[in-house]
């Protein structure tokens, strides 16, 4: 008699890596992951659309997922227990969302809410445990992002004693301008997703200080703004504020 063949083991088919087609896709948080934990991956994944003001998550609620921005803008505030909120953070496409709840088994410390029309992927906590538990990898990119996070927000405060007011709000002008048109050069004119208010508390100083502000950036001829609407002359001359006031005075001819 002849043996009877064996019969080989099939491997599972291999779902696509939900990240793979994002232009931030490199730098996913999931990428790489190991193969039996993509399809776990692409089954819990979820794009999911916000029109402006919509909530993400809310100050006090607990940790149901992790979330990338792959469009748009949002607001990190803060609500303390008078009722009264501050900006704490913009979070821009690529900027992950909702990690430290979910590293601490927390409840958000923060709403997040959208600026703009904007796009979050989302991977539901359950499943984003069960991936991170079997991947040290992707636990150790979360830890990294943490690590940014707190440079980022160490190097802002650094910069509100050591950087005067008139370069932080271009700072802040310019990261929002290359949020909302990140492929703009030239002259451009847009709508603002935060009031002078916001802007204030970002910068730690009062509104009537923002206007101020916004009337000298005018007279240096680098922008107008009316009400929300901000017209930039030159990026590049915007640049050339943050970076020095004297720069900019040597170099001048948003």
């Amino acid at each position: 008699m002849h043996p009877m063949p064996q019969r080989q083991k099939l491997s599972p088919e291999l779902a696509p890596h939900p990240c793979s087609s994002c232009q931030f896709g490199a730098a996913s948080i999931w990428q790489p992951v190991a193969d039996e934990q993509r399809n776990v991956l692409a089954r819990s994944f979820v794009r999911r659309s916000l029109t402006p003001d919509d909530t993400l998550f809310a100050q006090g609620a607990p940790n149901d997922a992790v979330y990338c921005l792959s469009k748009g803008l949002i607001a990190l505030r803060g609500y303390r227990p008078d009722g009264g909120s501050a900006l704490l953070r913009l979070v821009y496409p690529g900027d992950i969302l909702g990690f430290r709840s979910f590293l601490m088994e927390d409840v958000h410390q923060t709403d997040a809410t959208a600026l703009v029309p904007s796009r979050v992927c989302l991977v539901a906590r359950r499943d984003a445990r069960n991936i991170v538990s079997g991947s040290p990898q992707t636990l150790g990119r979360i830890a990294r992002r943490c690590a940014e996070e707190l440079a980022r927000t160490r190097d802002w405060q650094r910069a509100s004693v050591k950087t005067n007011n008139h370069k932080r709000l271009a700072q802040l002008i310019l990261e929002l301008v290359k949020g909302l048109a990140p492929d703009a050069e030239g002259p451009l004119r847009l709508r603002l997703p935060l009031s002078r208010q916001d802007m204030a508390a970002a910068l730690g100083v009062e509104p009537e200080t923002v206007s101020r502000l916004i009337r000298r950036l005018r007279d240096d001829g680098v922008l107008r703004i009316s009400g929300r609407w901000v017209d930039v002359g030159s990026l590049d001359q915007l640049g050339k504020i943050c970076r020095g006031h004297e720069e900019f005075q040597a170099a001048s001819t948003l």
